[in-house]
């Protein structure tokens, strides 16, 4: 059964590697949105890589390789200031790279059994460790990694002792109870939970929905927090140093093709049928001046999946078929527009700027023009 459970786990990690607007009448006006393309730059790198985050203080974009574990910090000229490769042996040792991004300035990653580290000029400065082995079983796109009054915030992974004493059948429930997102005191290094998922979410209802990866954005007093696998907004407000759930945003994506839970004592018959498909996800949530931005892509349909050539269906095939869309929402979350679609192909959409700009890095293979090296389109949301 174990066996049985790992293979399961490499399918699920093999799984995640790879318009209009919507009218809505506001003093009898009707809003339809659109991203357009602003301007570009191109990077001297013949290596692709993609955009994974951006430093405001210091105006660094950083990009990495699929790992991640290369990766480069580059000007707003497209110059590369930083060229580093993680060790995988020696000093400051990054075994696996789960997820890479700025903290406080510097090049932060979550390694698979160090926890946090930080890098300035590829020199590690510094370094959060838990204090408890964990399991990672989908890397988050995201780092994740937040400051609050005298804590430091981080997504939870799942505790290797607690997944090890359950059975198979079992593990699914264990994790979906566990919190979401858990907090570091700055100066004692206690450990406390911050944000479980509300008891109303159909996660907790018994069945097996798959490997669950928190996305989320904190605003002001707001956290916004997105599981990836369902087209629905958790809301949590800060009160007194705590987090307390407000209340669940459907997002109104009407083509979603999503997953079919199953019960929670044939695990297996989840991957059977997922693999049948290209299943959608909610990708990241941006803050863009009055607006809540939610980009996404769609999935493919079982029918769609046939019609894709075999050896295309988890690479650029599937890209070409399943580009990233936006769902617009005001600061009170009425959904204003969905299904606004990126006008260029492009990897995960990971960075909005000071200037309001959606920068996101193109994918060379599904460009009809070659380039140079790495492109970045800095894109703006248009009110029509």
């Amino acid at each position: 059964m174990k066996n049985y459970f790992q293979k399961l786990v490499i399918f699920a990690l093999t799984l995640s590697v790879y318009s209009c607007g919507e009218k809505t009448q506001t003093d009898n006006k009707p809003k339809v949105f659109s991203i357009e393309l602003a301007d570009s730059l191109e990077v001297d790198f013949l290596k692709e890589m993609r955009l994974l985050d951006y430093d405001p203080n210091s105006k660094k974009f950083l990009l990495a390789t699929e790992e991640p574990r290369e990766y480069l910090e580059v000007d707003q000229k497209g110059e590369i200031l930083t060229h580093n490769q993680f060790n995988r042996d020696g000093i400051d040792v990054v075994g696996h790279a789960v997820s890479l991004g700025y903290f406080n300035g510097d090049v932060t990653v979550f390694d698979f059994q160090n926890g946090y580290m930080m890098f300035d000029d590829s020199t590690k400065v510094g370094e959060i460790t838990l204090p408890y082995s964990y399991d990672v079983f989908i890397p988050n796109p995201k780092l994740g990694l937040f400051e609050h009054e005298n804590k430091v915030y981080y997504p939870k992974p799942a505790q290797h002792s607690l997944m090890a004493n359950h059975e198979d059948q079992n593990m699914f429930q264990a994790m979906y109870s566990l919190p979401i997102i858990e907090s570091q005191d700055k100066a004692t290094k206690d450990i406390s939970d911050a944000i479980d998922l509300p008891e109303s979410s159909p996660i907790l209802n018994g069945q097996v929905h798959g490997f669950t990866v928190p996305i989320y954005t904190f605003d002001e007093d707001q956290l916004v927090l997105s599981l990836g696998i369902e087209p629905r907004l958790y809301v949590y407000q800060m009160q007194g140093g705590q987090f307390i759930f407000e209340k669940t945003i459907d997002v109104n994506i009407p083509d979603w093709i999503g997953y079919k839970p199953v019960p929670m004592e044939t695990p297996e018959k989840f991957f059977e049928e997922i693999r049948k498909i290209r299943p959608a996800n909610l990708n990241n949530i941006f803050v863009l001046e009055d607006y809540y931005l939610v980009t996404y892509h769609r999935g493919i349909s079982e029918e769609g999946m046939q019609e894709l050539e075999f050896s295309e269906r988890y690479g650029l095939g599937a890209l070409r078929e399943d580009p990233y869309f936006v769902a617009v929402f005001d600061k009170d979350f009425n959904q204003l527009a969905t299904n606004v679609p990126f006008p260029v192909p492009v990897h995960a959409p990971m960075v909005v700027n000071e200037n309001g700009e959606i920068v996101v890095s193109k994918i060379a293979g599904l460009s009809e023009t070659e380039d140079d090296g790495i492109v970045l389109y800095f894109l703006q949301l248009a009110e029509d």
